[in-house]
Parts: C-alpha cells; structure tokens; sequence
C-alpha cells in the first residue's frame, strides 16, 4: 500500500521518483483524477533529468481551452512499481499526477481523516 498526504493547503499529494537519462528526482506531485494522463512536470524539475523527447498531446483544459504540449518519456516509481510513460512539461510549479498514473491502483482519499491510501486493484494484482 502506498500513503500520500495532505498539504498545507488541503490537496492530496503523492510522493513518485522520476528517472531520465542524465538523473533522477524525487517529486510530491499533486493528485489531479481530472488530468487523464500520467504526469505533468515542472520545466526546471525536468531538464536536469535528460528526459526522451516522444511526440506530442493535444488535450482540454477545464476552462475549454485545447493546448498542444510535447510529451516526453521518463520512468515512474509509484510504490514499489516502476513503469515507463509520457510526461508533459509545465511552467506551472506544481508537478500532477493524473489518472493514467494510477491505472489499476484503487485510490482512496478520505478527507475527514486526512489519509490517502493506494494499493493495487484486485483485479491487478
């Protein structure tokens, strides 16, 4: 089972490594069930790490706007597991975890108790 946690200003985060070519980090990225892909990297957290340039994502913003990012390839730890996937840049300062990330894991935030808890699904397991 993997715990994230909540931070100062009440949103669920998840602490994930990130491997690239040159390096590898550690980041507290913040859980996004609205993002539909894997992860999403500040720009400055990225460079150093020689990430594998990998093509290109169009997707919708929440407020209708449609953007087109390059995408890049990097290797994820969650847990113990690793796997290779897509990373957008972003010049925001937060780093999000979207949804494709937490593909065949059952996430459970509970708000009240201020505990988050992921584990693999059963049918994944």
């Amino acid at each position: 089972m993997i715990h994230g946690y909540f931070d100062g200003a009440g949103r669920p985060r998840l602490t994930v490594s990130l491997f690239g070519n040159r390096g590898e980090t550690t980041i507290d990225a913040l859980i996004d069930t609205g993002f539909d892909g894997a992860l999403c990297v500040p720009i400055p957290i990225a460079i150093p790490l020689g990430l594998e340039l990998y093509g290109d994502h169009t997707y919708e913003l929440a407020d209708g706007t449609i953007k087109q990012e390059l995408t890049y390839r990097a290797i994820v730890q969650l847990g113990e597991e690793t796997q290779r996937t897509e990373v957008i840049l972003t010049e925001s300062e937060d780093a999000l975890l979207g949804s494709e990330l937490l593909e065949g894991y059952i996430l459970e935030i509970d708000y009240g108790n201020r505990t988050i808890e992921i584990r693999k699904s059963l049918r994944n397991a």
